[in-house]
């Protein structure tokens, strides 16, 4: 699957200007986790803190650039206290596909690897677009796509995949956005938000319909 978000890529830029792209006519919800208060994992660097849900709307903001640039319609869901209420806001939207942006932690520092979560077979394949990219662009541990039973993947109908970047407590990871705060380029935030747009793209030119937004267990 290493080579499906550079294949996708490719097909959007071999395409002349103003010529149809797997994109039309789709919108892709973009869920920054946590926030309204609530922190997610919390991590530091030289004494600084670095949020989750700091990080998380970087990312999404970061995606939001990508996706603009490139004529994608793009949905911010509201952040709710329920997940089912986001799912929901995502849905009334018309959005057909939904990406939920997280970041882990842990109590050992140095712990850092990529993972992601699905609940149905429609978000297995998502997924299946979205995480090795996502890994190939960050070159972290490999924890693969688990299924679970809590994410927003649990709720509504759209094939959407809950993604575990990497960990804001571990140091190299706190203190890179730290660095990208400060204004650097090429620091995880911007690989990961281009790593979502590759393998989206990739997603939406292997699936033309869009995935659907009805979903199979």
């Amino acid at each position: 699957m290493k080579n499906t978000a550079i294949l996708g890529l490719a097909l959007l830029l071999t395409l002349p200007v103003g010529a149809a792209t797997p994109f039309d006519g789709k919108i892709i919800a973009l869920d920054a986790g946590h926030g309204n208060g609530e922190t997610g994992a919390v991590g530091s660097c030289n004494g600084t803190s670095v949020v989750e849900a700091d990080v998380n709307i970087a990312v999404r903001s970061e995606l939001e650039k990508i996706l603009t640039a490139n004529g994608v319609a793009y949905h911010d869901v509201a952040q709710l206290d329920s997940r089912q209420d986001r799912v929901a806001d995502a849905e009334a939207a018309g959005s057909d596909v939904l990406i939920s942006i997280h970041h882990n932690g842990s109590t050992n520092i140095s712990a850092d690897y990529t993972q992601s979560f699905v609940t149905q077979r429609n978000d297995k394949i998502f997924a299946s677009y979205i995480h090795p990219a996502i890994v190939d662009a960050l070159g972290l541990p490999d924890k693969g796509i688990k299924n679970d039973g809590y994410g927003m993947t649990v709720y509504g109908s759209l094939p959407g995949v809950l993604t575990e970047s990497y960990f804001v407590t571990d140091t190299d990871g706190a203190c890179d956005f730290i660095d990208y705060q400060n204004g650097a380029t090429n620091t995880r935030v911007q690989k990961e938000a281009q790593a979502m747009y590759d393998g989206l793209a990739a997603y939406f030119s292997a699936n033309t319909g869009g995935g659907g937004r009805g979903r199979d267990k």
